[in-house]
């Protein structure tokens, strides 16, 4: 379990974060609610390190490893989609080529492995990016708009693989203001000027 205890977050004197109180546990999935500049992305980066909080405290963060779709994901466009995972696989050299290769069949890339990805189309490049979130089994998904121009046959697949994820005891936290109503949500937490203001 994760705990986020009377956090705030300050940058350039401006309040991203306001006094958020918060537990993700295993099993879970919670999504985030609320328009763009209420706090989401901030509190999923948060979470997961990339920033640190200027009053309180993230507890339970050590041990956990993560899978992150934050903003929009950078890729190397004149590399193929295979260079980029195996690229991003040997910073923690804990998975095989098959193990990319299995993802790459999961999410439907699995013909285009070897075509650069400056030719792919917004959702080809969407699913890339939840190929690399998933692909290391990580103990907690963290997950920004995901959704994102991913046609519908797709969709029904990465709702399966987040599914499954759940089953798996995974903590899951999805940041969406899109439909969503395929998924079974623990929680459901709606975020407005950095604070929550229901969950």
């Amino acid at each position: 379990m994760i705990r986020i205890e009377n956090v705030s977050k300050e940058i350039k004197n401006n309040v991203v974060l306001n006094n958020i109180n918060l537990e993700l546990k295993e099993g879970e999935i919670i999504l985030l609610k609320g328009h763009n500049g209420s706090g989401k992305t901030m509190l999923l980066r948060l979470i997961c390190g990339f920033i640190n909080p200027t009053i309180g405290n993230v507890v339970g963060t050590n041990g956990y490893s993560f899978g992150v779709i934050i903003e929009n994901p950078v890729f190397f466009l004149q590399e193929t989609a295979f260079y980029n995972l195996k690229y991003l696989a040997s910073i923690n050299k804990i998975i095989t080529n098959d193990e990319i290769n299995n993802y790459l069949k999961k999410l439907n890339l699995y013909e285009v492995r070897n075509k650069k990805v400056k030719t792919f189309s917004l959702g080809m490049k969407q699913r890339l990016a939840l190929c690399q979130a998933f692909m290391e089994n990580p103990d907690v998904l963290l997950l920004d708009e995901p959704f994102n121009a991913i046609d519908d046959e797709n969709l029904k697949i990465v709702y399966e693989l987040i599914e499954e994820f759940r089953k798996n005891k995974k903590i899951i936290v999805i940041a969406s203001h899109g439909d969503v109503s395929n998924l079974k949500f623990s929680k459901i937490i709606k975020m407005n000027n950095g604070k929550i203001i229901s969950n």
